[in-house]
């Protein structure tokens, strides 16, 4: 057994995790699950308006008509609303926008009021984001770190 941070921690295989003394971290996580069929449903009605109202440029973009892709990010958004603690209330979609790093990890970034909550509420930019979807679901998870 090893000693740390002031208790006795079991042993494991391998390297010990660092041990810091003094930290204290806590978190915010938001989730979301959307049945695809929906998003693709508005998309076939008032496919503009449903775009430039929730989908940045970059988003649209990327996305294109893309129901998964679309539906993945919506559910990412959510899950961002959540961790700030707004549900979709007080911020517009397009504040909250979901992009991608070359290797396809989705990034969160943050604009206008739902920037200014981040701040606001102590959390550390940026906010993480998971997105998985198949045919019929998207889902996502958000955390936020103090």
């Amino acid at each position: 057994m090893r000693e740390g941070c002031g208790e006795r921690a079991a042993p494991s295989r391998g390297q010990d995790p660092p041990c810091v003394t003094g930290a204290s971290v806590s978190s915010e996580v938001g989730i979301d699950i959307i049945e695809t069929v929906r998003i693709r449903n508005v998309l076939e009605k008032h496919p503009r308006r449903f775009l430039d109202r929730v989908y940045t440029e970059w988003e649209q973009m990327y996305c294109r008509t893309n129901t998964l892709h679309l539906s993945g990010r919506w559910a990412a958004k959510e899950a961002v609303s959540k961790v700030l603690g707004l549900g979709v209330r007080g911020v517009g979609w397009r504040e909250i926008e979901i992009r991608r790093t070359r290797a396809g990890q989705p990034t969160v970034t943050l604009h206008g009021r739902a920037e200014a909550r981040r701040e606001a509420i102590g959390l550390k930019s940026p906010l993480s984001v998971s997105i998985s979807h198949i045919r019929d679901l998207a889902v996502a998870v958000a955390v936020g770190l103090r």
